[in-house]
């Protein structure tokens, strides 16, 4: 079994490699050292010169100089795209591996499984040999809302869209809705996939109907391709699709709303606005008036009902009645209990 001290040599030649340009003059011994060190390898200049001539004789890379300086680069026509990592690249994997666990399906992270164990490796590596090797265990991610487990949808549902979408066929499917649990068959229009939040959304259109309608993929039972061309949909965008605002589940309209808010929550917003047109000012009582444009739907309303007492909805009207009607009859709920 290699040592750790031959598994932080590799990972820090590996790092070379990935530093070397394949255009240009290339890169010098010094700056190389001074990007190892950024990274975290506490090594001499001298290391650093024995590595590329140990890494030049089973690598196609060269030292060019020009007069007394030194710049090392790969050879013309020679590939410079090495299956590694770099240790920040690694860390952010860890951190982006973190995130997905929290809103995608095992399903849909077995593509990435590879790439990310990639990563464990290269930290494993570098164990006590480099600084940022330590902070492996100093990193963790938290998902700011309710962590809801994604549900378990088949590898063969995304394939089956995939090829659906690619040949351009539509597919036969057996679905059942949340609202009623009634198994039904239809033959769709697969238009797009649509990740919002834990639960992927197939956006289609069923038979020769043009309304666009979402599809939970995890609540298909089947999915079969058929020999049917796809019917598109003229002047239909995915991006358009999404930007207008349908899969806010609501009107899908723009709305100004206006409301007032404590002062934690206008700090909040302040770090992280609504939208771009947002505005916040001071009014009594430490609180603040907000105001912003934006997508009328359900999320909105759950936002607002999530901040509870920090939020009061002044208009639109009809969105103040929602939210007043839904107040009150969960303060009956618990009256009633």
């Amino acid at each position: 079994m290699p040592s750790n001290k031959n598994n932080a040599s590799i990972s820090r030649q590996w790092e070379v490699l990935q530093m070397i340009p394949k255009h240009g003059k290339g890169i010098s011994v010094s700056e190389i050292h001074d990007k190892l060190g950024a990274n975290g390898f506490d090594v001499t200049r001298r290391t650093v010169d024995r590595d590329l001539i140990d890494l030049s004789i089973p690598f196609p890379i060269y030292c060019n100089k020009e007069g007394n300086a030194q710049y090392w680069r790969w050879m013309e026509d020679k590939t410079s795209d090495i299956p590694g990592v770099s240790v920040a690249d690694a860390m952010i994997l860890q951190l982006v591996e973190g995130t997905l666990k929290t809103i995608l399906p095992d399903t849909m992270l077995q593509g990435l499984k590879d790439r990310f164990d990639l990563a464990k490796r290269k930290i494993n590596a570098l164990d006590g040999s480099n600084s940022k090797g330590l902070l492996a265990d100093k990193i963790a991610v938290i998902s700011p809302a309710l962590p809801l487990t994604p549900p378990t949808t088949p590898a063969e549902h995304y394939e089956a869209v995939q090829q659906a979408m690619t040949e351009d066929k539509q597919l036969a499917v057996v679905y059942t809705a949340i609202h009623d649990q009634v198994q039904k068959e239809y033959q769709i229009n697969p238009l797009g996939l649509v990740q919002r939040g834990h639960i992927t959304y197939l956006v289609a259109t069923i038979g020769d109907y043009i309304d666009e309608r979402l599809f939970a993929l995890h609540r298909f039972q089947s999915l079969t391709l058929t020999d049917t061309p796809l019917k598109t949909l003229d002047g239909f965008s995915l991006a358009k699709y999404v930007q207008s605002g349908a899969m806010q589940f609501g009107s899908g309209n723009a709305i100004k709303l206006v409301a007032r808010v404590n002062q934690h929550l206008a700090k909040i917003l302040h770090e992280a606005p609504l939208s771009q047109d947002m505005q916040l000012s001071p009014i009594e009582d430490g609180w603040f008036e907000l105001s912003a444009t934006i997508i009328d739907g359900w999320q909105i309303q759950w936002w607002i009902l999530s901040h509870s007492l920090a939020i009061e909805v002044l208009s639109p009207p009809e969105l103040r009645q929602d939210i007043i009607a839904k107040i009150q009859g969960t303060a009956a709920l618990y009256a009633a209990g």
